[in-house]
C-alpha cells in the first residue's frame, strides 16, 4: 500500500486518538473495564469469521488459528481486565516519620497518551493484543500499524474495538514509511516487534526524539535434550516447535543439540514425528522469506550438512519440515534466524557442550530443555542465556499475560505481556502532601546544630536501635531551638 502524504496521516492519526485519548483517561477504571469487556465479547462472537481472515493472510491451518491467536483474544482481555485496576492503583510512598514529620506520599500510574504499536505479520492479532489490552486498560490511546503483508487481520480488529469504545484506538495500513511517519508524528511510547535490523532502526529514531520504546526482536532457539529426557514427547515437542506456524516464530526452535547417549534412539524419532507434521505444514507467507530459507538450506547442503529429512522443496511445493546436521558453525542456518520450518542439529557428549550449543548465538529470546528430572533441567536451564527458558516445554507462553515475553542480546530488551510492561504503558506520578507546620530542620537559616543532626542521622543509619533514636530526638530538638532563636 502507499500514500502521497505519510507524514500529514501519520500527524491526523495521532493528534485525533491524542484528543480521543484525554476523555478515555477521564473515564473510571471500571468504566474502561467495562468497555474493553464488551468490545472482547464483540470480538470473540465473530470469532469464526476472524480465524478465517488470519488463517487466509497468513496461510497457517485455521486451528492453529483459533489457538494461537482467536483464543489469545480471551485470554489477554481477562487477564488484564481483571488484574489490571490492582496493578494500576496508586502506591503509598514510604516517608520516615521521625525526620520528616507530617507528611505523606502516594504515587500513580498514569497513561503515557498515544502508544503506537507496530505489529508483524506472522501473529497478526495475537502480538499486537498483547500491547492493545493493557494500553488501552491504562487509559492510553493507541495506533496500530500492522505489517503490510497481514494489514485485514489487524485493521479488523482495531475496527471491532473501536466500534465499542470509539476513536481512542485507530488503525494505519501501510509499508515502513508508514511507520517511520508515526514516529516522527511523535506519539509518546512505541511498541515495535520484529527483525532485528529493522528494530534497531525503530530505536534510533525513537531514541533520537525522546520517545519510550520497547522492542522484541528476532530469535535462534535451541532445544537442549538432556540424557534422561522422555523420548516420544521430547521428540514431538521439538518437532511442533520447528514447525508450528511454518517455523515463522521469533521463538520456534532452529537449534537441537542433542545428549550423545540418547541421539541413536532421538533422531530417527524425531525425524518422523516431523515427517508426519508436512501435511500441516503451509507454505511460508512471503516469497522473500521463502528465498531466505531456500538460501540457508542450499549453503548449508554447499558445505557439507547432511539433509536427514527434508530439504530443498521440489518446484513450488511447500519448504518441507527439514532437519539438518553437521552444519557448521558459521553457515547461515547456524547462525542466522531461518523463520521457516527448518532446525538444525548437533549430537554432543557431555553437558557443557549442550549448554555451550546453546550459548553460541547472538541472540537471546527462548531455548528449551528437556529431561525427566526437572530439578535438574531448571539447573542446566539457569546456565542457558536468553530471556526465557521452558522446561520440557517450548514457546507456549506467548499468550499467557501475566508472563514476560522477553529476550535479550539481538532478540532486544524490550518485552510484552506481565505486569512489568506498565513502565512503558504509563509513567509514575509522585504526589507528596505536607501538614507540618513548623520550619523543616534542613531550611535555613543554617548553624552549628543542622551538621550536628546530620551526624547523629548518618550515624542512626549506622548503628540503628533505640540509643539512636533518642540521639536523633535529641539532636532534633537541638536544631528546632537553633531555628526560632
Amino acid at each position: 500500500m502507499s500514500h502521497p502524504d505519510w507524514s500529514k496521516l501519520a500527524e491526523q492519526k495521532i493528534a485525533a486518538v491524542r484528543a480521543a485519548q484525554v476523555e478515555w483517561a477521564a473515564l473510571p477504571i471500571q468504566t474502561r473495564i467495562e468497555k474493553l469487556n464488551a468490545a472482547k465479547l464483540a470480538i470473540l462472537a465473530r470469532g469464526e469469521e476472524l480465524a478465517q481472515l488470519i488463517s487466509d493472510e497468513t496461510r497457517k491451518p485455521l486451528a492453529e488459528a483459533y489457538s494461537a491467536e482467536v483464543l489469545a483474544i480471551g485470554d489477554i482481555f481477562g487477564y488484564w481486565l481483571r488484574k489490571g485496576p490492582d496493578l494500576l492503583k496508586p502506591r503509598k510512598g514510604d516517608v520516615p516519620s521521625l525526620e520528616m514529620p507530617g507528611k505523606k506520599a502516594w504515587i500513580e500510574r498514569v497513561p503515557r497518551g498515544v502508544v503506537v504499536c507496530i505489529s508483524p505479520w506472522n501473529f497478526p492479532v495475537q502480538l499486537p493484543m498483547r500491547t492493545v489490552a493493557p494500553t488501552l486498560l491504562a487509559g492510553n490511546g493507541l495506533i496500530l500499524k500492522p505489517s503490510e503483508v497481514t494489514p485485514k487481520s489487524g485493521a479488523w480488529l482495531v475496527a471491532r474495538i473501536r466500534e465499542v469504545i470509539g476513536p481512542v484506538i485507530d488503525v494505519m495500513e501501510g509499508d515502513g514509511a508508514a511507520g517511520a511517519a508515526l514516529i516522527e508524528a511523535m506519539p509518546d511510547a512505541v511498541v515495535f516487534t520484529g527483525s532485528t535490523r529493522t528494530g534497531r532502526k525503530v530505536g534510533v529514531m525513537c531514541a533520537e526524539r525522546g520517545i519510550p520504546c520497547e522492542q522484541e526482536l528476532g530469535g535462534k532457539d535451541c532445544a537442549v535434550v538432556l540424557a534422561d529426557a522422555d523420548l516420544d514427547r521430547t521428540a514431538t515437542g521439538v518437532a511442533w516447535g520447528i514447525v508450528s506456524n511454518a517455523g515463522q516464530n521469533c521463538s520456534g526452535i532452529e537449534r537441537v543439540a542433542v545428549a550423545a547417549q540418547i541421539a541413536p534412539q532421538f533422531i530417527p524419532l524425531l525425524v518422523k514425528k516431523l515427517q508426519e507434521t508436512a501435511k500441516d505444514v503451509p507454505e511460508l507467507v512471503t516469497p522473500m522469506q521463502r528465498r531466505i530459507v531456500i538460501e540457508q538450506i542450499e549453503e548449508a547442503i554447499a558445505r557439507g550438512a547432511q539433509v536427514l529429512t527434508g530439504g530443498l522443496p521440489i518446484g513450488d511445493a511447500p519448504i518441507p519440515p527439514t532437519l539438518l546436521t553437521k552444519v557448521p558453525r558459521d553457515a547461515m542456518a547456524w547462525k542466522d534466524e531461518s523463520f521457516g520450518p527448518i532446525a538444525v542439529l548437533e549430537v554432543h557428549t557431555s553437558e557443557e557442550e549442550l549448554i555451550t550449543a546453546a550459548n553460541d548465538t547472538r541472540y537471546g529470546l527462548g531455548n528449551s530443555v528437556w529431561g525427566h528430572n526437572t530439578d535438574h533441567a531448571t539447573d542446566v536451564a539457569r546456565r542457558v542465556v536468553s530471556g526465557m527458558v521452558w522446561i520440557n516445554n517450548h514457546s507456549f507462553s506467548a499468550a499467557l499475560a501475566d508472563l514476560p515475553w522477553v529476550g535479550t542480546g539481538d532478540s532486544g530488551t524490550g518485552m510484552t505481556n506481565s505486569p512489568d510492561v506498565l513502565h512503558l504503558l504509563t509513567r509514575p506520578r509522585l504526589y507528596v502532601v505536607d501538614s507540618n507546620k513548623d520550619l523543616e530542620p534542613w531550611w535555613y537559616p543554617y548553624g552549628p546544630k543542622l551538621l550536628d543532626l546530620m551526624r547523629v542521622l548518618v550515624s542512626r543509619q549506622q548503628t540503628g536501635g533505640l540509643g539512636a533514636t533518642l540521639r536523633t530526638l535529641s539532636a532534633l530538638k537541638a536544631r528546632m531551638k537553633e531555628i526560632k532563636s
